[in-house]
């Protein structure tokens, strides 16, 4: 979320609406909101019923604990502390781009834990 953040000029400049979907509880996403300054709308999803309408699958134990997931985690660390997981961390993360029309023109899920979108593949989508 927090580089998501940084980028969001990027996502103005090319008229992007961002809006983040977290499996937390409305009063913790507004504590996520607090702590990282998002100017995006956070949108909480304990149940996952967005995860599931966007197919966004459940992950093995390598995609989510794995070595690829090491490095991510360690500067995650750094960056905010330990913390103990409060959803599910077997859920994978996706970045699906809808249009006004409710058009999905774009989807990723992540093939683990640290594989994020590249901020280019989504910008592409608006030239």
């Amino acid at each position: 979320m927090v580089n998501l953040q940084q980028q969001q000029n990027q996502f103005i400049d090319a008229n992007i609406k961002t809006v983040v979907i977290v499996m937390a509880e409305p009063e913790e996403a507004l504590n996520l909101v607090k702590k990282y300054r998002l100017t995006y709308p956070v949108l909480c999803d304990p149940l996952q019923k967005a995860y599931h309408l966007y197919e966004i699958p459940q992950g093995r134990p390598i995609q989510y604990i794995g070595p690829r997931t090491w490095l991510a985690g360690l500067r995650a660390m750094i960056r905010a502390g330990i913390g103990k997981p409060s959803y599910d961390i077997k859920q994978m993360h996706g970045t699906v781009v809808v249009t006004p029309s409710a058009e999905i023109i774009y989807k990723h899920i992540g093939k683990h834990s640290a594989d994020y979108t590249p901020l280019s593949e989504v910008l592409s989508l608006t030239k």
